[in-house]
């Protein structure tokens, strides 16, 4: 039965606050079926509005803004954010779309990301108890600390500190930093048993026992891992409480980031930064910048300087409170004086949020938001809500001049995607004494007189490729797409959101000028349900780069170039260190595999277009900047950590995944589980397939690959190893402690081959070549069809290795 929605509150006397209007006559008795309408509604019977949207579906809302809100509240199954799902959809319909499957929107389910937390939960596990010193003495010292955790269900205390419920956190900071901010995180460690002399078997059975066969994000992850300092196997769970908070990086969350930090020199923060805290190497080892004595971190242009280094190694918000304390007064400016007094150091600051009961008053989640129109949702929803959140609102964040959702906003981004590990590079190492280089984004985007929140020719702002603007709605009332706010309707609307553009600006009312910035964030990743998503996916990446291929004939030689070219403004492959591309070049005749003659490569540096590439079934607005151009500004001269010299015409090798099987100490699955054991001490070993990139005799085929490896050296015993002539092995970055190389394309960057071929009684010589992209590609799996010389596709898939074609030549078999 369809119902007039304004009767519906005023009956059900609810606060209105965002008026809706009527769509429909009441209850019908006729018999014929009208076709569903846009923002038509039916109202459940639980005061739910069930309404069509712009795809022809329908959707549920709640009764009203209002009702879509939570009490604001800090630790377990309490948040201080709105959620996408029940609030920010039903007035952005259409942009909610382009988030909801996005990496944003997955960061926190995304199984990629759950196999590696789950890793990095079984890594920190292993270490509780662990010390520098053998005397296991609880106090501090030059070489670190105990690794503490209190709390061991069935078990024996370790200390009296909960460190490793700490450290569980750190993942989430990032990949559902509303769960952190809020401390809605229980995390629990059990004794299971002794870790000694432990066979496969029974590793096996324990972990069956113990690990659901499918983890739940949505409900409580368990993981088990031998523990060699205190022999014995124990378990960890991890859970996030509150339904908003496991949507991973939402809406609330981002547009509430009010301050990103030492973002440039004369920010909010004037570019200082005061720790509240020592920083250690981990969570245990060394104090590498203390607080009290070696004073605040200090910008610089250059993103490998020292300070900048050790400020990377920040995750995620910092907090000004505890968790059971008012957080309604998080510093606008000062931070010189404020700094001091955080619970906890980060990379932003977020916007105040009173408690709800703090002094007997009543609060919801809400605004204030920061958008780059300004700020919004300074206006309280709830009759009840006694929040003051014009009060709230930061005021020197200026829509033209300090704007991190405008013109600054490639900081914004670089808050996230520009991280040091936690652990630091051993002596001897390139960037000894640093914190190891995790994503190096800020690093790429900073050539010449770049910097990290300018928007140039150079290095243009990451909106600009990643939120493209495309035709469609982006704003709407409650519940109903069919009708655009005005300020007759919504008093706060602010003049870049009312359709009749009383300011007249143009293609910069998204309103008015029917546009969006899409929120599909799309960029290599593959992990997505949907076929449209991995479709757009796969375009992304193909607009990322330009392969071409020429071939010649002189006599009986050969002659094949191959070039490929960076098109991003970034890295290529991207930040992650987990991403590889490949190519190859086969060449064939009636007799077989022709070999390589000769082999000789260059690198060259200039201007580069990027073809926008929108989400499957989206249209490019008429204002939307595309191509992007990119001009070079001495991206040959980028510095960092493992860097691989720059081809300089001379001879090149063709390349390959190691591939030696070695066996070392690891509790993560990338060592493989049906080799695991422990020894009579609880020590954790088994086998991995070292992925590192080295030269390949086999001349049959010329493949090159690119990436950023991490990881560490073992010993003959399978021990890590901090000398330099022990073997390096890819390990995952959150068990590595250096960067071995780095060869990816700088940008704006082309690598051009030259190969020769003696075609002497060749008959039907054929060239062929591929590019590929490795979105798993450092475990160095690349399944060869040994009838063609390229990837078997159909095994990869079968083995989900994630590996795409993105380049063939020919294009036609």
């Amino acid at each position: 039965m369809k119902l007039n929605v304004k009767s519906l509150m005023l009956l059900l006397s609810m606060g209105v606050v965002l008026s809706l209007s009527g769509c429909g006559g009441g209850s019908s008795t006729s018999a014929v079926t009208e076709e569903p309408k846009l923002g038509d509604q039916t109202i459940l019977a639980d005061g739910s509005i069930e309404y069509v949207d712009y795809t022809g579906g329908t959707r549920i809302a709640p009764p009203s803004a209002a009702a879509a809100e939570y009490h604001t509240g800090v630790d377990f199954n309490h948040t201080l954010f709105d959620s996408a799902d029940k609030k920010c959809q039903n007035c952005h319909n259409e942009l909610y779309d382009t988030w909801k499957s996005s990496m944003h929107g997955q960061s926190w389910n995304d199984p990629i990301f759950q196999s590696k937390f789950q890793d990095f939960l079984r890594t920190h596990l292993a270490k509780i108890g662990q010390h520098p010193n053998s005397d296991g003495n609880l106090a501090t010292t030059d070489d670190g600390i105990l690794y503490q955790q209190k709390d061991i269900i069935d078990g024996d205390s370790v200390g009296t500190k909960n460190m490793f419920s700490s450290a569980a956190q750190t993942c989430i900071k990032c990949h559902a930093p509303g769960a952190y901010y809020a401390g809605d995180v229980k995390v629990t460690v059990t004794d299971i048993g002794s870790a000694i002399d432990l066979n496969n078997t029974e590793l096996k059975a324990l972990k069956a026992l113990h690990e659901p066969a499918v983890q739940d994000p949505n409900g409580e992850i368990a993981v088990i891992a031998a523990n060699p300092q205190r022999d014995r196997v124990y378990k960890a769970t991890f859970q996030i409480g509150h339904e908003a908070n496991r949507e991973g990086i939402n809406c609330a969350f981002c547009h509430s980031i009010e301050t990103p930090r030492l973002m440039k020199e004369n920010g909010m923060d004037n570019g200082l930064y005061t720790l509240a805290k020592d920083m250690r190497v981990g969570p245990h080892g060394p104090i590498k910048h203390d607080a009290d004595v070696d004073g605040p971190l200090i910008y610089n242009d250059d993103a490998t300087n020292a300070h900048m280094n050790k400020f990377f190694r920040l995750w995620g918000p910092e907090k000004y409170h505890d968790n059971t304390s008012d957080n309604a007064h998080t510093p606008k400016d000062n931070f010189d004086v404020t700094d001091p007094s955080k619970t906890a150091d980060g990379r932003y600051t977020m916007a105040s949020k009173d408690i709800n009961g703090t002094d007997g008053k009543v609060h919801f989640t809400g605004g204030p938001f920061y958008g780059p129109y300004g700020v919004t949702g300074i206006s309280n929803e709830n009759e009840t809500d006694e929040t003051n959140r014009t009060a709230q609102v930061n005021p020197h964040y200026d829509m033209n001049g300090n704007n991190h959702f405008g013109e600054s906003g490639k900081g914004l981004c670089l808050s996230c995607h520009q991280r040091s590990a936690g652990a630091a590079v051993p002596g001897g190492e390139e960037g000894a004494s640093h914190f190891m280089e995790l994503c190096s984004t800020q690093m790429a985007v900073t050539t010449g007189d770049d910097v990290a929140s300018n928007d140039t020719l150079s290095s243009p702002k990451c909106q600009k490729c990643h939120m493209e603007r495309i035709e469609g709605t982006v704003l709407h009332q409650w519940a109903r797409p069919d009708k655009l706010w005005t300020l007759a309707d919504n008093p706060n609307l602010t003049a870049h959101f009312d359709p009749e553009d009383p300011e007249n600006h143009g293609d910069e009312n998204p309103v008015a000028a029917a546009w969006l910035n899409s929120h599909a964030f799309l960029g290599a990743s593959k992990t997505f349900k949907d076929t449209d998503r991995k479709a757009s996916a796969t375009a992304k990446i193909k607009s990322g780069f330009e392969a071409t291929v020429n071939e010649s004939v002189e006599g009986n030689t050969l002659t094949v170039t191959t070039a490929l070219t960076n098109k991003t403004a970034h890295m290529f492959p991207g930040a992650h260190p987990m991403r590889r591309v490949l190519t190859r070049l086969v060449v064939t005749s009636d007799q077989g595999l022709v070999p390589v003659s000769t082999s000789t490569g260059n690198s060259s540096f200039d201007y580069i277009e990027n073809d926008v590439q929108p989400l499957a079934g989206k249209v490019l607005h008429s204002s939307a900047l595309t191509p992007v151009p990119v001009a070079n500004n001495g991206s040959e001269n980028l510095e960092f950590p493992g860097k691989v010299a720059d081809l300089n015409g001379s001879n090149v090798s063709g390349q390959k995944f190691d591939g030696t099987p070695y066996t070392i100490e690891g509790v993560d699955a990338t060592v493989s589980f049906d080799t695991q054991s422990t020894d009579n001490s609880g020590v954790t070993t088994g086998t991995v397939t070292n992925a590192a990139i080295v030269e390949d005799s086999n001349n049959t085929t010329f493949t090159r690959i690119y990436g950023h490896e991490t990881g560490k050296r073992y010993d003959s015993n399978g021990k890590p190893s901090k000398t330099t002539t022990d073997t390096f092995i890819v390990r995952p970055g959150f068990d590595s402690w250096m960067v071995e190389k780095d060869n990816r394309l700088s940008p704006n960057e082309t690598e051009t081959y030259t190969l020769t071929y003696d075609i002497t009684d060749k008959t039907n010589v054929k060239v062929e070549y591929r590019v590929y992209y490795m979105q798993k590609g450092a475990n160095g799996k690349f399944i060869v069809d040994p009838a063609t010389g390229f990837l078997d596709q159909a095994k990869s898939d079968a083995k989900k290795l994630l590996v795409t074609e993105v380049y063939k030549y020919p294009e036609l078999p």
